[in-house]
């Protein structure tokens, strides 16, 4: 089975399928059909196109959007009882992070919204102190000995535990005894 690519549509595409449904009349689905998506697809299109023209079919989420911004778009949306997909065509904004925006707000409240997150996997190591080892005491640079010999020792007990299992026979380890 082999998994077919998302559908990606240009601008041009979007602003074609919209005009179908505005000027020619033709029906959500219809236009969906002939492009192969989602007629709620079409309908996003349809509505940023009527309120912001051809530049509303671009939404990019660019991340940039302060708290501030956030909370006033879900409190906006809230007090006019818009849907996600009017929300978004109206702000240019992708339904997903609208939705993600107000899922945290009814969640955690608007502070949520409005504390700054580090973007990003945060990292695997921690960074090392700004330390060099002429500045560590002996007692701390005893502590990072001990600890480097901790590390190799344990290194050293799992390749010999790994060169021990291939050594060992496959008919379970020990020989039978033999019956005289």
């Amino acid at each position: 089975m082999v998994k077919e690519k998302r559908n990606k549509f240009s601008i041009a595409d979007r602003e074609r399928a919209a005009l179908l449904v505005i000027e020619k009349g033709e029906s959500y689905c219809s236009v969906a059909r002939q492009l192969q998506t989602s007629h709620r697809l079409i309908c996003l299109w349809v509505n940023a196109y009527k309120l912001h023209g051809i530049k509303g079919l671009s939404l990019k989420n660019n991340g940039s959007h302060s708290g501030a911004f956030k909370l006033r778009r879900i409190q906006e949306m809230q007090e006019s009882g818009l849907s996600l997909t009017q929300a978004s065509a109206q702000y240019c904004i992708t339904i997903s992070a609208l939705w993600g925006w107000r899922r945290l707000y009814e969640q955690h409240g608007a502070l949520a919204l409005l504390e700054e997150k580090p973007r990003g996997r945060p990292p695997k190591m921690k960074k090392s102190s700004p330390k060099t080892q002429e500045n560590l005491t002996d007692y701390e640079k005893l502590l990072r000995e001990n600890e480097r010999l901790r590390i190799e020792n344990d290194y050293l007990k799992k390749v010999h535990a790994l060169i021990q299992k291939k050594e060992t026979p496959k008919g379970g380890g020990r020989p039978k005894p033999s019956r005289s």
